[in-house]
């Protein structure tokens, strides 16, 4: 399941997605994100970061605490600067995460290996 609230970066993702077989839900929003995942339970959560109503720290937050949902993988792809302590401070610390630059697609396609 994809969540983001550009619908451009939406459908690029779906695309990517979909061109790799994978089936794929979309949520416009944080909010429909967190109740697709918790009627759905993907295998998979590719969210943004930065959200008007939910965002992506909130969202993975609401997963991990639902027992239905907990070990569904999240992967947040954001243009948020995980450099800025504002964004290294909310990640879930018990979780590992790395960061790497939007302009290396190479990085990004690990997600699906």
């Amino acid at each position: 399941m994809i969540v983001d609230d550009s619908p451009v970066a939406l459908a690029f993702l779906e695309a990517i997605f979909k061109g790799a077989y994978f089936e794929v839900e979309t949520a416009g929003t944080g909010q429909e994100g967190v109740d697709k995942a918790l009627r759905l339970e993907p295998d998979l959560v590719v969210t943004d970061g930065l959200m008007p109503d939910v965002d992506g720290f909130e969202l993975i937050r609401r997963l991990k605490a639902n027992h239905a949902t907990a070990d569904i993988p999240v992967v947040m792809l954001t243009s948020g600067d995980f450099r800025d302590s504002e964004y290294t401070s909310r990640v879930p610390q018990s979780k590992p995460f790395s960061t790497c630059d939007s302009n290396d697609p190479e990085r990004l396609v690990c997600v699906h290996c």
